[in-house]
């Protein structure tokens, strides 16, 4: 319980100084980019085969001009289904490909089988310097049932103090 608290208010302060940050270049990107399957061993879902029948997922679509720089710097490493909790996580490897140090909060939406939302979860990593990567977990709140895939709905960026 404890941990969870305290993941829950680092994430809540995460989003204060971000609503606050007065920087002007703050700005928000939006993907399109088809979701990653969950696997419920732990293994990072990119591993695992599309089914026998079905078709591998479409890479993403090329992204906007402006805001869409900001979905290159974000990659789902992997999206699992907790084994005890049956609790949707997401691994995101964040790359920074600007030329400022950076502030980031990514935003990972947890779908079941029919595409429906079930959960989200944020991701968050601050003072990333320019080429500089870091692997952060966000994880859903919600008990999973049948297949889970992850999918990044919302990327903010914006320099670091």
């Amino acid at each position: 319980m404890r941990r969870t608290t305290i993941a829950v208010v680092a994430a809540a302060a995460v989003l204060g100084l971000a609503a606050c940050d007065p920087v002007a270049n703050s700005t928000t990107a939006k993907s399109t980019a088809a979701p990653v399957p969950a696997t419920t061993a732990g293994a990072p879902a990119a591993a695992a085969p599309a089914p026998a029948g079905e078709a591998a997922a479409p890479a993403p679509a090329p992204a906007a001009a402006g805001d869409g720089d900001k979905l290159k710097d974000v990659e789902i490493t992997g999206c699992v289904v907790d084994a005890v909790l049956h609790w949707p996580s997401a691994e995101v490897k964040i790359t920074n490909h600007s030329s400022k140090a950076s502030n980031y909060m990514v935003q990972i939406e947890f779908l079941d089988a029919t595409g429906t939302r079930i959960a989200e979860g944020l991701a968050a990593t601050n003072g990333l310097a320019p080429g500089q990567a870091s692997v952060q977990k966000a994880q859903g709140a919600s008990e999973a049932k049948g297949k889970v895939s992850c999918k990044v709905i919302d990327v903010t960026r914006y320099a670091a103090p």
